[in-house]
């Protein structure tokens, strides 16, 4: 508010404002691309690929340990 009140009453202030905000408006959106990569293993939980990601909330049970490596039940290897 305070920002638009003094553009409204100060050309110059105005003038660099709307410069300022112009060049902002770039800042760390890049081009567009997205480059997901999983990788690592087993993921035990929600992945989650894309961009620009806020308020975010997952609500889900931890992984039982059936299949978990190293179970003697699940490691067939043994």
């Amino acid at each position: 508010m305070a920002l638009a009140v003094r553009a409204a009453v100060d050309e110059d202030f105005r003038t660099d404002l709307a410069a300022w905000h112009e060049r902002a408006r770039l800042v760390g959106t890049g081009d567009g691309a997205v480059t997901n990569t999983v990788s690592g293993g087993t993921q035990n939980g929600p992945v989650v690929q894309g961009r620009d990601f806020s308020n975010l909330t997952f609500t889900t049970p931890p992984p039982s340990s059936a299949g978990t490596p190293g179970d003697s039940a699940a490691d067939s290897t043994r």
